[in-house]
């Protein structure tokens, strides 16, 4: 009988038998693997027991090819064997093509006695892989706890920022969100029907009538991500959680315009198609996670990661210079990003050489591991503790809020049952669960799990693609997106849930601080002192881990902003007259007009010009109000709010200014760590230069 040939035989059987090698170290393996699956459906005999079980089989070459027997009366062996064992577990694929093409057939049944003469070299090979065994990899334990963590991570997502939330966006706050929505409406009435309002600002905020509304979606998105930790109705909680935190997100920019706000979303909106939908997730019954919304998950630490490292190598600084591909990076980034720890002094002082190894080690995570997550057993726990690792190295030596540990969360999904202790197996439980969801609900899931992943995968290839073309200007010869692809990415920028990533694009190579100060009655200067960005030389970097202190962290993007002005006087004229004026006259967004910015020695220079000079001239100065409204507006209201000594926002402060100042005064100091001696000789963790061409005062009276 020749290999994978279908022969009839009148061996007839109730049940599917499949016969082996018994005493083949990679059959067994492969037989266990198959009997896992099987669940009863067909029947494994080694061939070596075949004549004690079955003494009427009939006389084969059995130790040569495994051989199927079916129900049927027909006879398969080598690879049509295995084909028609997997079409008898309902999968029919293979078998199909088997049967279908002969190429097919012909080149499964070389590649079968190829593994067969090499069984040894294989059965190394699997080891290397999987490890001791092929069993089918499940994820109920991981499913379960990524439910879990992902729940407290929302949880503390929120109270966080509710913690800030009068002092940011509340009605006294810097910028209330009620001044944003009454903003919109007049937009949209100016525009009857060709826009609405929901498409503008995509949040519940609609419809509240009055200032309990924001603090009412902290209490209900509290309490979602509250049932999300315990595993209460975890498909509601996170429709539920993801739509509280999207009306948050959509008033309080820049406030929560930051990458792991984007991620919180996005894994929340993919997380709806792998926890169960169910009552309540126990887990003592919990069920396998649906696999496309496990890929989901995996696909998503993927693009967090790779993008977080190709962007390295495709963006560069305005002078050409790329200090990730050069190995110098982090000679700069323990003290130039925004909020350090005071374990980032210690790494600082670090020879240079280690820094070299950890960038080449940061590499091997951001552009190797992930590609792990795809390959069998091993490489992916590889994938995991690396990535693990790496998140563990950032949070010690930076602040990133719940960033790196929604990222962990990330990362257990790719932990397999087997690879969990048994005390963990033991309380997880190995019963099934007893939730029935309904066919439909289960249709529904898997059509809307199909619809995000092609989306999902759509936008990621855009992201890439944008990603490797990095600061080179688009080719020439490139077509502009479809329509079909611009809704797409539109409606994932509005709904924030499949996001482009990718931090510290250009590495920052200085740091400059913008230190506030204020008096009355020409008193002495009173600094402001936050609690958490640097300002006292002698103060240490702390740890705040989990919280995100959403000020701290705007001023730090305020400061950059500010340095790229210093080379452009005019630009930075242009900014300190929008500071003064915003702050003196106390206006907010629907008071602002370009009239208000334009002084008296404006318009005697608009007097001397032509009507050319006076138009250009004019849209000049718009463009940088207009460009000042977009990145700073924030930043003259909170100026504002210190000159009103608003008590919501003094809260976001440790201590300092004046109540009731007459004067604040803005200066800009380029910090940076000590040195070992002199941190240790002083007990001084920063050391300061101030910049001559920023520092001005405002006025209030």
């Amino acid at each position: 009988m020749s290999l994978g040939k279908r022969n009839p035989s009148k061996f007839r059987l109730k049940t599917p038998l499949l016969v082996w090698d018994g005493e083949c170290g990679f059959c067994r393996l492969c037989a266990d693997r198959i009997q896992t699956l099987a669940q009863g459906r067909v029947e494994l005999v080694p061939y070596q027991d075949l004549a004690d079980k079955f003494p009427q089989a009939p006389e084969m070459d059995y130790d040569k090819s495994v051989v199927l027997f079916a129900t049927d009366g027909e006879t398969f062996t080598g690879a049509g064997a295995i084909y028609r064992t997997y079409m008898e577990l309902g999968h029919n694929w293979a078998f199909q093509c088997y049967s279908r093409f002969k190429w097919y057939a012909g080149l499964s049944e070389w590649c079968y006695r190829l593994i067969a003469e090499n069984r040894r070299l294989f059965s190394r090979l699997t080891k290397i892989f999987w490890g001791s065994n092929i069993l089918p990899d499940t994820y109920r334990i991981s499913g379960w706890l990524f439910g879990r963590l992902l729940g407290l991570i929302t949880l503390i997502a929120f109270l966080s920022f509710w913690s800030q939330a009068d002092g940011l966006i509340g009605s006294s706050g810097i910028i209330p969100f009620q001044d944003d929505l009454d903003h919109v409406e007049r937009i949209i009435q100016s525009q009857p029907g060709e826009i609405s309002k929901w498409s503008l600002r995509p949040t519940l905020l609609w419809l509240f009538d009055n200032g309990t509304g924001m603090h009412t979606l902290f209490l209900i998105g509290t309490l979602a991500a509250l049932l999300l930790t315990i595993g209460i109705l975890p498909h509601i909680a996170i429709i539920v959680s993801w739509a509280c935190y999207i009306s948050l997100a959509s008033v309080a920019e820049p406030f929560m315009n930051f990458q792991w706000d984007a991620l919180l979303l996005e894994t929340l909106f993919l997380s709806l198609f792998l926890v169960p939908w169910s009552y309540q997730d126990q887990p003592k019954y919990a069920p396998e996670p649906y696999f496309l919304g496990r890929w989901l998950v995996w696909l998503l630490l993927f693009k967090l990661m790779f993008e977080s490292g190709l962007v390295k190598f495709t963006y560069f600084s305005a002078d050409g210079s790329n200090t990730w591909s050069d190995l110098t990076a982090l000679e700069y980034h323990y003290w130039t990003q925004p909020i350090p720890s005071w374990i980032s002094w210690y790494f600082h002082q670090l020879p240079s050489w280690i820094d070299k190894v950890s960038l080449v080690l940061t590499y091997l995570c951001e552009l190797g591991l992930p590609f792990f997550i795809f390959l069998p057993r091993r490489f992916r726990r590889l994938s995991c503790l690396g990535l693990i690792a790496f998140q563990v190295l950032i949070i010690l030596t930076g602040n990133y809020g719940f960033f790196n540990l929604l990222t962990i969360v990330l990362c257990i999904m790719l932990a397999d049952d087997q690879w969990f202790f048994n005390l963990l197996q033991d309380r997880i439980g190995t019963r099934t669960s007893t939730s029935q969801r309904s066919s439909m609900n289960d249709r529904a899931r898997r059509i809307l799990a199909g619809l995000a992943a092609i989306c999902f995968c759509w936008t990621m290839l855009i992201y890439l693609d944008r990603d490797w073309q990095g600061s080179s200007p688009p080719a020439p010869s490139s077509s502009a997106p479809s329509v079909i692809t611009q809704s797409l990415i539109q409606t994932a920028q509005l709904t924030r849930s499949m996001n482009a990533y990718g931090l510290f694009r250009v590495m920052t190579i200085t740091r400059p601080e913008i230190i506030i100060e204020s008096r009355s009655d020409n008193e002495e200067w009173n600094p402001i002192l936050f609690k958490y960005k640097p300002v006292e030389l002698e103060s240490p970097p702390r740890f705040f881990l989990p919280h995100m202190p959403r000020l701290d962290w705007q001023c730090w993007f305020e400061a950059l902003f500010i340095e790229q002005l210093l080379s452009n006087p005019f630009a930075l004229s242009v900014y300190l007259r929008f500071l003064d004026v915003m702050v003196r006259s106390d206006l907010n967004i629907s008071q602002i007009q370009l009239d208000n910015f334009i002084l008296e020695k404006d318009r005697e220079v608009l007097r001397t010009l032509g009507p050319e000079d006076q138009q250009r001239y004019i849209q000049n100065l718009q463009i940088h109000i207009n460009n000042y409204m977009n990145r700073s507006y924030w930043f003259a209201r909170f100026l504002a709010a210190v000159a009103r000594s608003e008590d919501s926002v003094h809260d976001l402060f440790s201590t300092g200014g004046t109540d009731s100042p007459d004067q604040i005064k803005v200066s800009l100091y380029q910090y940076s760590f000590t040195n070992a001696d002199a941190g240790w000789e002083s007990g001084a963790w920063w050391q300061r230069e101030p910049v001559e061409e920023f520092s001005f005062i405002i006025d209030l009276e």
